[in-house]
């Protein structure tokens, strides 16, 4: 079926803005030919860009013989963007329009609060942000929030949410209420999948699963260079996979999950049974990095029960490569190590022992980073109006 004209038009706007944002300033030629449009066309597509300030002509550039072409690229000054993550250790990120961080700064919010004061304390941080850069509403074109826990298409729902307590709560109108810009929400894990294709070892790969190693574990499956989210939006929780029968109990109602034996609580939970002086990950990491052979086993134990769960993923999906982040995966390399040497070794077959298997290099910034990501795809493709996740 033909699409109208108004909609070819639209796609084709967001083609040229998203040609430009991936492969820097082109002239219109170039433009043209890459996206195999005809020149007036491209022309009268970028005029308009221009005159609504997304585009801007940047000077010529360079030509083997006549006149030089005037190169365009993206305004980044146009809009900008917010990436946050709610977390233990959460961030804000705020970029322009072309992914540049122009601040970034830590979070923390009391999880023992309730969601309405989480929302209310976040948009004064950004409110101070905002002053700080002179930013009015409008020249923000959306604010991307990473959180943890299940996060439905229907709401999103936080349907169940260990680190906030949180059971059936809208996430997204919790927050749409509480900002004067559009509203994506999505679960930390995704968060990271979008940052690692766009910044991260991703960008090589159409199809790959990320792995994410912290307080919880969870996972995103890229396919054909899109995050994949299923019917209800909860694709990749990897955590959740039943690896024990009759195992430890989990907050979500079933037993054995790899969650309760491969994250930071679960870690911290069998080193305060050795020692219950332990109180986070941190202090196990310590007691790891002076010689302790007990936590050492038990890394090493926990990085095995990983590395088995990613072979099923690599049986059962076939990617061209894992990348594993987190917080465990950016301290502990005894837990990595473990886990991909496990993961090559129970695979079903030998060229699944091909699959390559990566540490993230994101660092802390990944969930905000994506969120960056997200609403910045949504600007470019005109979509702002959907501002929930999935």
């Amino acid at each position: 079926m033909r699409g109208t004209p108004s909609l070819i038009r639209k796609i084709n706007r967001s083609n040229i803005i998203g040609l430009i944002q991936k492969r820097g300033s082109l002239s219109r030629s170039e433009i043209s030919r890459i996206s195999g449009l005809s020149l007036p066309s491209v022309s009268r597509i970028i005029d308009s860009l221009i005159q609504e300030g997304i585009l801007k002509e940047i000077g010529k550039g360079e030509s083997l013989r006549g006149k030089k072409p005037l190169l365009i690229d993206l305004n980044s000054e146009h809009q900008y963007v917010f990436g946050v993550e709610i977390s233990r250790k959460g961030q804000i990120i705020l970029c322009n329009l072309t992914g540049t961080v122009l601040k970034r700064e830590q979070y923390f919010p009391d999880p023992s609060h309730g969601p309405l004061s989480i929302a209310n304390q976040l948009s004064e941080k950004i409110s101070q942000l905002c002053r700080l850069h002179n930013l009015l509403p409008n020249k923000i074109a959306g604010i991307g929030i990473g959180t943890p826990g299940f996060l439905f298409k229907a709401g999103p729902l936080i349907n169940q949410s260990p680190f906030f307590g949180w059971n059936n709560v809208n996430a997204f109108q919790v927050f749409e209420n509480s900002f004067p810009y559009p509203v994506l929400v999505e679960n930390v894990a995704k968060a990271s999948a979008v940052a690692e294709k766009m910044y991260g070892y991703g960008k090589q790969f159409d199809n790959f699963f990320y792995v994410f190693t912290d307080w919880g574990v969870g996972g995103g499956f890229v396919t054909s260079g899109s995050l994949y989210r299923g019917l209800n939006g909860n694709a990749g929780e990897f955590g959740h996979t039943i690896i024990q029968q009759n195992g430890v109990p989990c907050y979500c109602g079933n037993l054995g999950c790899l969650e309760q034996y491969t994250s930071t609580d679960a870690i911290v939970r069998e080193a305060k049974a050795i020692n219950k002086n332990f109180k986070d990950f941190d202090s196990v990491m310590i007691a790891y990095q002076l010689g302790d052979t007990v936590i050492a086993s038990l890394l090493k134990k926990s990085g095995e029960i990983l590395g088995k769960g990613v072979a099923n993923i690599i049986n059962l999906l076939n990617p061209e490569a894992i990348i594993i982040g987190g917080e465990i995966a950016r301290k502990c390399p005894i837990y990595i190590q473990s886990a991909i040497e496990k993961a090559h070794d129970a695979v079903f077959s030998l060229e699944a022992q091909k699959t390559p298997i990566f540490t993230s290099q994101l660092g802390e910034d990944a969930v905000a980073t994506g969120m960056d990501s997200e609403i910045i795809s949504n600007f470019i493709n005109e979509n702002l109006t959907m501002k929930r996740g999935g």
